[in-house]
């Protein structure tokens, strides 16, 4: 499934938005919020098929979550609910889209300037 760059564009604000207020409504949950955005990570490859933000997503997902862990080991924050060597479980997924959304805006802005 292929939308047009316009419908991309908003497609990416709504899971940016989406993934912030379920964050903040269920990270009391653990795995109902790793369930959650292990929904929208799918969804995300049924729309986006691409394997350059895949590789994003997964780049993403591991350097922020060990930069979490250390982080994390070294004092600097911690999470209410941390499930998995002082993180959350649903963080690398978080990470991960964060990354892709990120890399996806950037784009946008360099095309939109281009043109």
């Amino acid at each position: 499934m292929k939308f047009s760059f316009e419908k991309e564009r908003i497609f990416d604000f709504i899971l940016y938005i989406l993934g912030i207020t379920l964050i903040i409504n269920f990270y009391h949950s653990n795995t109902l919020l790793l369930v959650i955005i292990s929904i929208f990570w799918l969804a995300g490859l049924i729309i986006w098929r691409n394997y350059n933000d895949f590789i994003f997503f997964l780049v993403g997902a591991v350097i922020g979550t060990i930069a979490e862990i250390i982080c994390i080991n070294e004092g600097v924050w911690q999470y209410s609910n941390p499930s998995f060597i002082g993180i959350p479980i649903w963080l690398p997924f978080a990470w991960g889209l964060a990354t892709i959304l990120i890399k996806r805006t950037a784009e946008s802005i360099l095309r939109f300037k281009i043109k």
